[in-house]
């Protein structure tokens, strides 16, 4: 895959495949991707001690700018995720851990060439 061949749904889901590597790498334990309801999609959910997880992935690729992607969750965009997380944890019933917002950033310059921000406790 070039550099041309990361169409948006092509770089999202490369992003959030190196998300969920560098979570599990850093030892959480994945519990869904891409979780849906009427009120939207949480991209990865994991579980790492007493936490769960309710990780945003953000992926671009590099321009000269250097916009990182991280300014693109907008107070809006994080009220969602929260709304999304009590929907999760009301439906799957989980009492025994604390909820948490992290936000992942990709920037990939290429294929295997990327830079990855993960910022716990977001919001």
């Amino acid at each position: 895959m070039s550099r041309r061949s990361f169409d948006s749904q092509t770089l999202g889901k490369t992003g959030e495949q190196k998300a969920a590597d560098y979570l599990v790498n850093s030892g959480y334990r994945i519990r869904e991707r891409n979780y849906r309801c009427r009120a939207g999609e949480i991209d990865i959910i994991a579980e790492i001690s007493e936490y769960i997880v309710f990780v945003e992935v953000k992926s671009r690729l590099e321009t000269h700018e250097k916009i990182n992607p991280l300014i693109s969750v907008t107070k809006a965009k994080q009220f969602r995720l929260r709304n999304l997380g009590e929907i999760f944890i009301k439906h799957r019933k989980i009492k025994d851990y604390q909820p948490r917002f992290d936000v992942i950033g990709v920037t990939f310059s290429n294929e295997d060439r990327f830079e990855l921000e993960h910022i716990e406790n977001a919001f």
